[in-house]
């Protein structure tokens, strides 16, 4: 892994080489993919070469400090995840202050009807905006600034990414890595009272058709999808949740840890949701992530580094999550071949294997060997791993599940 730790010696030019790991020239998806959520993640990684990228769906960077953050946090691969409006900041060297405020050219609902773009938010708010509070009266007629990023490794990658919110029949906060799909407005406060006038601030469809829209905006027909962030936080009903799953195989998963959830509601973790759907038969592959703040790492698994394969190892399942990262602790590998599960870590941990019925297996090592019986198979119903680091790093590391 590269030490992202020294970025701040890369000047502002590194950026002229990013265009190399970006993905972007592929079709966009457009029919709902065949192929079932994979049931049993790793089988084909080469634990021996492949290289561990640490990343997260859901992490919010407006500007240069807190890219500095994920980056001194040793993330090589960016699918920025930020809202108001929900549009990529991909790729990063477009992004500017007041962008979309700007160049807004996707469609909004619109007193309930879908319009689409481009917005002139400065003609738009002309008729009003002598009535606006006087700090805000003073952002108006919004200019484009200079580059919100200004220092980045040249060979970061990255993909288009946002979170996407208020949806007219769910309450699910939703990131779709690999999606170019841009929904609402930069008002979500109505502080320029552009929600008064009518402009919906959020996605403001059912949540079918925004998932479709998302799904539709692809850049590869084998690679990202839509992740349900925060359900615990959200007070998603979990019969939504599994209809959401159902409803096309590129619904990857749940969060199952969200930082900024739990550090202000205590409400990030999802873990029971997570196995109420796995106990249900269903794969759900979990995410953990930092949101708004630091802890929750998604470890992909990719045989070369670019941003297509990053996104097809999310489509796979072929990453595992990390609570803290920063190289604590690793798996070195993960097998299951429908009878026997092995793992094995860089340092002695304690692992766990929990399934339908709760915590079937645990040991204090560094590697594991674990084989079903075949009365095992129908009330166990899927295998996970949960493995703790044994020092007071608070380190819990995560596979993807198995379905038996």
């Amino acid at each position: 892994m590269l030490n992202r730790r020294n970025f701040l010696k890369t000047s502002a030019a590194a950026a002229v080489g990013v265009s190399a790991n970006i993905a972007g020239t592929m079709a966009h998806a457009s029919t709902k993919s065949p192929a079932p959520r994979n049931p049993r993640p790793y089988s084909n990684v080469d634990w021996d070469s492949a290289i561990q990228i640490y990343t997260t769906t859901h992490g919010h960077i407006t500007g240069q400090s807190m890219l500095n953050k994920f980056l001194e946090r040793d993330y090589e691969f960016l699918t920025i995840s930020n809202y108001y409006p929900s549009a990529p900041y991909y790729p990063m060297s477009k992004m500017t202050r007041n962008y979309y405020r700007v160049h807004h050219d996707h469609p909004v609902m619109f007193r309930g009807t879908l319009t689409d773009g481009p917005f002139d938010w400065n003609a738009i708010l002309k008729p009003w905006v002598d009535t606006l509070e006087e700090k805000y009266r003073r952002q108006y007629p919004f200019e484009e600034g200079g580059p919100l990023f200004t220092e980045y490794p040249a060979d970061i990658m990255q993909a288009p990414n946002a979170e996407h919110h208020s949806f007219s029949d769910s309450p699910a906060h939703i990131c779709a890595p690999g999606s170019l799909y841009a929904s609402g407005t930069f008002d979500a406060r109505d502080f320029f009272k552009t929600k008064t006038h009518g402009y919906h601030f959020g996605v403001g469809l059912p949540w079918r058709t925004g998932f479709d829209n998302m799904l539709n905006a692809l850049l590869y027909e084998d690679g990202g999808g839509v992740t349900i962030n925060h359900p615990a936080w959200s007070h998603l009903k979990q019969e939504q949740m599994l209809e959401m799953l159902d409803y096309d195989p590129r619904v990857l998963g749940i969060e199952v840890f969200n930082d900024s959830s739990e550090l202000m509601t205590q409400r990030g973790w999802s873990e029971h949701y997570w196995d109420h759907a796995l106990g249900t038969g269903r794969q759900c592959f979990g995410f953990f992530v930092p949101d708004w703040h630091k802890d929750g790492v998604n470890v992909l698994l990719i045989p070369e580094r670019n941003a297509h394969e990053c996104l097809k190892a999310y489509r796979q399942g072929n990453w595992y999550g990390a609570l803290k990262g920063c190289g604590i602790l690793r798996f070195r590998s993960i097998r299951f071949d429908g009878t026997t599960l092995t793992a094995k870590t860089d340092k002695t941990a304690k692992f766990q294997i929990i399934a339908k019925t709760g915590v079937i297996f645990e040991q204090t090592s560094e590697k594991i060997s674990f084989t079903l019986t075949d009365a095992d198979r129908e009330k166990y119903v899927y295998l996970r791993l949960k493995v703790y680091a044994v020092d007071d790093s608070g380190e819990i590391l995560f596979s993807q599940p198995f379905m038996i």
